[in-house]
């Protein structure tokens, strides 16, 4: 081989190990709450200033793979405007939902007093395999390809509590720091150390999965279904 040659192909290796081997600067999104609604905090246009204190959120997984979000925030400020004007009411609601990690659809808002309830779905959240359905948004998917840095944030909670539960007749496995009660898990923000701007991160490592309560060896199909489930973008 041509000596010029050689050395442009050790110059071309050198630089394709220093590329893998050099740490990536963490180029992920920024954190995300799972539920916008209850990490409400904004100041409308007219200067109303909107802010969730005490709320929840309860996710339910169906067995075709659509998703029903619940999220209820009892407002330290703000419940007075959003009840007198609607249409503050809906913008208000329609920025905070997709502050969360749901792509939200159909979404309902209603106020009493000072609880905002807000309901809607989304049908892209969940991958079904072997009879099961899995509910991926807690875990951020990051990039597929060789050497590409980015991917999704974090997820912190924004609510005092987070609900993942099945429909009727279906019930929903899983671990990481969540408790499991009644085929449902359960996420509350005293149950981790807040860092410095008082978010409590989740830290799921495996998928939520939803199986049928009389479903044959349920433990295996849950495996599989995490094992089938795509987490990249």
């Amino acid at each position: 081989m041509d000596p010029r040659t050689t050395a442009a192909v050790t110059a071309t290796l050198l630089l394709v190990a220093g590329i893998a081997a050099a740490p990536m600067a963490d180029a992920r999104a920024p954190p995300t709450p799972i539920c916008g609604v209850c990490d409400l905090d904004r100041t409308a246009p007219d200067g109303t200033k909107v802010t969730a204190g005490e709320s929840s959120l309860t996710v339910t997984l169906h067995g075709n793979g659509s998703t029903t979000w619940e999220a209820r925030a009892d407002l330290a400020a703000g419940s007075d405007a959003l009840t007198a004007n609607e249409s503050l009411r809906r913008t208000v609601v329609a920025e905070a939902v997709r502050d969360g990690i749901a792509e939200p659809r159909d979404v309902d808002a209603r106020i009493d007093g000072d609880t905002l309830s807000v309901e809607y779905r989304d049908p892209n959240v969940t991958e079904r395999h072997f009879g099961v359905v899995v509910f991926t948004p807690l875990t951020p998917a990051s990039p597929s390809g060789l050497l590409v840095a980015g991917g999704e944030g974090p997820r912190y909670l924004g609510a005092d509590r987070l609900t993942v539960r099945g429909a009727p007749g279906w019930e929903v496995r899983g671990n990481a720091s969540a408790s499991r009660s009644d085929g449902r898990l359960v996420w509350t923000d005293d149950a981790g150390e807040p860092d410095d701007r008082g978010r409590v991160f989740v830290g799921v490592e495996q998928d939520p999965v939803a199986v049928e309560e009389r479903a044959i060896l349920p433990g295996p199909r849950a495996w599989i279904g995490r094992l089938l489930t795509s987490n990249t973008l």
